[in-house]
This record gives C-alpha cells, structure tokens and sequence, in this order.
C-alpha cells in the first residue's frame, strides 16, 4: 500500500489560510463537532444522501491518491454547500432582444472562423481540439445586467451580485467535458447562455448531463435560444459524450449571494471538510484517469477518459481487481 505522499503538497498548492499537514488537518476535522459522517452538513433529501453514498463507494476504490483526492475534493463540496432551488436546474428561454444581439455576434464570428482565436488548455475539456473563443468585451455588461432579474427570480427571490460572463466559447469536434462542480467562492446561481451549435446530425446531440438535487442524473439537450439556468456549485454537471459537429457555441453566466451570511464559502472551506478517510487503501501516487478537479469514476466517466491503469495494469473491472487484492 503506498502512502498519500502527495497530500503534503497539494494542501502547499491549493490552501492559501494555512499550510498544514494532512495528518494535523484530519485531526482538525475529527476535532470539530460538526463534523461527522455521512455528513449532516445540509438538510438534502434522502435519496441524495443514498445516491452520494454509492458515490462515496466508487471513489474508495480509486487507486490513485491525487486522483481521489480531486474526486473527494469535488464530492465533499456537493454535500458541504447549502440549495436554494427545488430541483437544481431549469431550461428557459433566452430574452429575445438579448439572444438577437449574440446570435449576430455569433454569426458574424463564424464567418472568420480559423482566425478565431483557440482557448487555452483545460482540464476538465476533453478534446482533441482546443474550443474556439469569441471574446464579447462590450457585450459582458449587458449580459450580466440582462439576465441578473432572471436567476434572482429563479433563485426565489435571492439578491445576486455578478462574478463573470464567459465567452462565447465555441467547442469544436470530438469534444468532452469531464463531469465536475464550479468554483465554490464564485459560481453559485448561473446560467448556460446557448446561442448556436452545428451538429453533424440533428440526431446525434451533445447533452449537457446534469444531476439534481437528489443525485438524480439528467441529460438535457439546449436549443439555440435557450438558457440553463443551474446551482453550479452544488449540482454535477458535464458532457460525458463527444460532441460531433462543428461548433457548439454558448455563455457562461455566474452570479453568486449578496448576503455573505447565506453563501462565504472558499476553497479551504471544502479542503478542510474532505472526510479523513479520504485516503483509505490508496494503492498509487496519481491515478490514471486524474484530470484537475472533477468525477472519475467509472459511473460518470467520460467518453474520452483514458483507460484505468493500476501500476502499469489496464483494469476493466475495478471491482473485481479490488476483491483480488483484498483475498
């Protein structure tokens, strides 16, 4: 069995009130009485809390110790953060004026499409292409200011401040994105503005797969026009399958509470709230399927995941691997 020799410095990377051990970390965590697990952090329904503890048994069987950690990382802010909605998302249409002004933006874009520039590497987007991107700079405000009504009213009545307007990014072909969370200080009640794709064929969409607030998975495929509007923070969300066609085109929108006494979480917050048993018969140092922050396990893994390799050995069946190493 080898150690978490990672842990020591992943916590010098991503934890910016104190750099501590994971040793003196966990005994924090058994220290404080609000504490305990299953977690009761947050009153979630119980077919979540049943959902989340399948979860938790696939990612005790991921060998990788950076590979788990970024999975529980990931599992751990699901459970930590409070909802505010009933269902986690819901598909409106875009305001008509506004959708007039991005489709324009867009149309225009598309006609000089190789001089567009490309986005940088991301982890969570799997692709054989980097995603084109449209930079909207005069239109950031309007959008921000348009929509902000929208996700208070979705939001019931929430007062929201803006954190960012993304976009317009255009992914290309062949691409995936890997089921994950969105930054927790910032990303809250937010939206995908989706403005435009082309599919190869009209048969063969690209969903946005999205869990609710039971742990309940959903594919939704947008149309041009339509908006998403989903707690980001708390609801998994990605696209396991490969986008095929040319572009699929949309806005990210995120806002996040006014009132610092209903939403003040950071990352340490989350860091410090990763179960100690995180760590449980970690096999390997990183995992073959590490992909920065999101869910790797073979329930919610994309299309282009590479295979599961444990210390050099591909493994189709984890679980059978596992009862092997456990007789």
């Amino acid at each position: 069995m080898l150690a978490a020799v990672s842990i020591v410095t992943f916590l010098f990377l991503m934890c910016v009130s104190a750099i501590i051990s994971e040793n003196e970390r966990a005994q924090r965590w058994r220290e404080n009485p609000a504490n305990t697990w299953p977690p009761t952090w947050q009153n979630n329904s119980a077919l979540f809390r049943e959902n989340m503890i399948k979860r938790e048994q696939e990612l005790q069987r991921l060998p990788g110790s950076n590979e788990r950690w970024e999975n529980y990382m990931q599992y751990t802010q699901s459970q930590l953060v409070p909802r505010f909605t009933e269902r986690g998302f819901d598909i409106i249409p875009i305001p008509d004026d506004l959708f007039e002004v991005l489709k324009g933006k867009l149309d225009e874009s598309l006609e000089k499409w190789d001089n567009l520039r490309e986005e940088r590497k991301i982890d969570a987007v799997h692709t054989p292409l980097p995603s084109k991107f449209i930079d909207i700079p005069n239109l950031t405000k309007l959008v921000m200011n348009r929509l902000l009504s929208l996700h208070e009213d979705w939001a019931g009545g929430m007062k929201l401040k803006g954190t960012s307007v993304y976009g317009i990014r255009a992914y290309q072909n062949g691409s995936a994105l890997i089921m994950h969370y969105d930054k927790v200080h910032t990303h809250v009640i937010s939206s995908i503005v989706h403005i435009g794709h082309e599919y190869d064929s009209e048969d063969e969409p690209w969903p946005i797969e999205i869990e609710d607030n039971d742990g309940v998975l959903h594919a939704v495929n947008l149309k041009a026009g339509e908006m998403l509007f989903y707690e980001s923070a708390a609801c998994l969300h990605g696209r396991r399958s490969t986008f095929k066609g040319k572009h699929y085109s949309s806005i990210f929108v995120h806002y996040q509470p006014v009132d610092a006494s209903i939403w003040n979480y950071q990352i340490d917050d989350v860091i410090s709230s990763v179960p100690p048993h995180w760590n449980d018969n970690i096999v390997e140092l990183k995992g073959s399927r590490w992909s920065g922050q999101g869910i790797t396990t073979d329930s919610r893994v994309t299309a282009l995941a590479p295979p599961r390799i444990i210390k050099g050995e591909v493994v189709e069946n984890i679980e059978e691997y596992y009862t092997n190493l456990e007789l």
